[in-house]
């Protein structure tokens, strides 16, 4: 067993053992999958096939040439190979069964922080799986070494080329199925593990392709007149109990979000409007978070009052909010404007609109500028009124996209000066005249409401998907989505509610998960605590959170009141102050922690 072998003779060893325990994690990874499979039509059972042997095949060989390719070229030893082999895949399995172990019980996957709110007998478990590992991979390296060795030929590359394929067909599957809103298809790779199914919806979409509306169109038509949705069913258990609601007179709603809006830019100066409508006709919060510091995972935490681990299910799954299914049933006429497009980045397309036939994707033309297309939303707004049908309520939905661009008129007669030469601060000076110009948009869009006497007939909102920062923190982040800072995370929320007290201002904490509880609650009178269909709270009760979590595209963190738990795609995680200073006495609260697993895990299925 110690003899030198030619690399080659090695390199076939690492490959062909690679693959038998690509076998060996598929049979493990069906645990992610909970016993359902839904593979519905004929494509998504090839992708099905394609993805699983790809996907296991890549798990497998990546990281064991990663590690024996350097091995073999400066130590070609058969025994140091295979004890590299059998540990490293021993390892994996133990861990992979932990991590299913972790996945079914709180949807989250094993990093540094998880690792903390597993008990001991978790770790008992991996070990004893670990010893069993290697007992068995030793078995099979000795009967994959007799396998290489009893014929030099064994259709080796054929079969590599085989699994080459399976992975760009399972690929190219997903990039179409993704871009088509095909359900059967965009359902099944979420569940296994470190899988991601690649996108190309811009360049389908260029190149002709796809037609993004039509194909969405046609899919929702398929999804309804066939009963698609009980894909969902399946994984998802939302909400937990049938809603019972019982106003039949509800209000309309009105909810204005501009992008990137930080809470603080909430004044007279910057936003002379929208602060005179919060004390004339609202309610400010002013200590208001957002769900996410990007704007994919702000929207979600907006419409669903769910923290960010659902999102990629819900997408995939193309599941509505339950305040979207809501007034469809009480068939609200529904007025939805975004200025940037609704599939990139928040994918509203595909999550709280997934329902929604004949959706406005765009503004039109989507190359303008974003300070023209927001003109133009607000112009396409007032046509929807004066079309609308007045005996019947009505959601509109506003989504302004100049806050985030920093984009602004040529000619726009309102400029503020940089505090000094920096050049965070002259883009600072840019992103305060863009939200004033902004703020004049939604002063024309209220004072039309009251023009038309709808003002007491409708509830308004205003807030933002998340904020923006530009260096203020110890941290020096100058952009959203690069920490969980207040100047990320606290946007303005201002609620306007037909016959309710007006001019109060509060500054306990409060959030984007509570904003569904009160819509569904006081708007549609239902009777379901709140815990059904979100993790959030009525804003009526005045309660703040103790903690809450906030995601962007590629983390999550926890937020405490006095700590920022911060985690990492590489497992590791970090705990920072709130001026966003790493803490030199972090605390881990293992209660905190286990409640966000509880979080995570409440409305998936077992």
């Amino acid at each position: 067993m110690t003899e030198t072998l030619p690399r080659k003779a090695l390199f076939r060893f690492a490959g062909w053992f690679a693959l038998a325990n690509a076998v060996v994690f598929g049979l493990v990874s069906l645990r992610y999958f909970g016993g359902s499979v839904p593979a519905e039509t004929l494509l998504s059972v090839i992708y099905l096939v394609a993805v699983y042997i790809g996907h296991h095949v890549v798990l497998t060989t990546a990281p064991l040439f990663l590690l024996a390719t350097p091995l073999i070229l400066v130590f070609p030893r058969r025994r140091a190979l295979t004890v590299l082999a059998v540990v490293l895949f021993a390892s994996m399995i133990a861990l992979m069964m932990l991590d299913s172990l972790l996945w079914s019980q709180s949807r989250f996957h094993l990093n540094a922080l998880t690792m903390k709110i597993l008990g001991w007998q978790s770790w008992v478990f991996a070990a004893v799986i670990f010893l069993v590992g290697l007992f068995f991979q030793s078995l099979l390296a000795r009967s994959v070494w007799s396998w290489v060795e009893a014929r030099p030929k064994r259709h080796g590359r054929a079969i590599g080329l085989t699994c080459g394929l399976m992975v760009v067909v399972a690929q190219g599957i997903h990039a179409w199925a993704d871009a088509s809103y095909y359900v059967p298809v965009t359902s099944l790779g979420q569940q296994l593990p470190v899988y991601k199914g690649v996108t190309a919806k811009s360049f389908m979409t260029k190149t002709g392709l796809v037609d993004v509306k039509e194909s969405r169109e046609r899919e929702l038509a398929r999804r309804m007149s066939q009963s698609l949705d009980a894909s969902s069913d399946r994984l998802l258990n939302y909400p937990l109990n049938p809603l019972q609601c019982s106003r039949e007179e509800p209000f309309n709603l009105l909810l204005i979000v501009a992008d990137s809006m930080r809470g603080s830019v909430l004044t007279d100066e910057l936003a002379p409007n929208i602060s005179r409508f919060a004390r004339d006709h609202g309610m400010n919060f002013r200590n208001h978070f957002s769900g996410g510091n990007s704007s994919r995972m702000g929207m979600f935490s907006l419409f669903y009052g769910l923290p960010p681990g659902y999102w990629s299910s819900f997408s995939s799954l193309q599941k509505p909010a339950v305040l979207i299914d809501e007034m469809q049933a009480r068939e609200y006429q529904l007025g939805l404007f975004s200025s940037a497009t609704m599939y990139r980045p928040v994918v509203l397309d595909r999550t709280a609109f997934a329902n929604v036939p004949d959706l406005r994707i765009v503004t039109e033309p989507a190359s303008d500028p974003a300070w023209k297309r927001d003109r133009k939303l607000t112009g396409e707004w007032f046509e929807w009124l004066d079309r609308r049908n007045p005996g019947r309520p009505f959601f509109g939905f506003l989504f302004y996209d100049a806050t985030m661009g920093k984009s602004l008129p040529p000619d726009y007669p309102v400029r503020f000066a940089p505090a000094d030469d920096g050049e965070q601060a002259h883009s600072f000076s840019i992103y305060q005249s863009s939200v004033h110009f902004v703020d004049g948009l939604v002063g024309e869009v209220l004072g039309d409401l009251k023009r038309r006497g709808l003002l007491d007939q409708t509830v308004v909102m205003i807030t933002s998907d998340h904020g923006e920062e530009f260096g203020e923190s110890d941290a020096k982040l100058t952009s959203h989505g690069s920490g969980y800072t207040r100047h990320q995370l606290v946007t303005p929320m201002v609620l306007h509610w037909p016959g309710r007290e007006t001019g109060q201002v509060y500054d306990h904490r409060t959030s984007h998960y509570d904003v569904i509880p009160t819509l569904m609650q006081e708007l549609f009178d239902c009777g379901n605590p709140a815990s059904d269909y979100s993790v959030g709270r009525n804003l009526f009760d005045m309660q703040e959170w103790d903690w809450l979590v906030s995601g962007s595209y590629y983390n999550y963190a926890v937020l405490e009141p006095d700590q920022i738990t911060v985690t990492f795609p590489n497992g590791l995680y970090e705990v920072r102050d709130w001026e966003y200073r790493l803490s030199k006495t972090p605390q881990f609260r293992g209660d905190v922690l286990e409640a966000v697993s509880e979080q995570n895990a409440r409305y998936f299925r077992d």
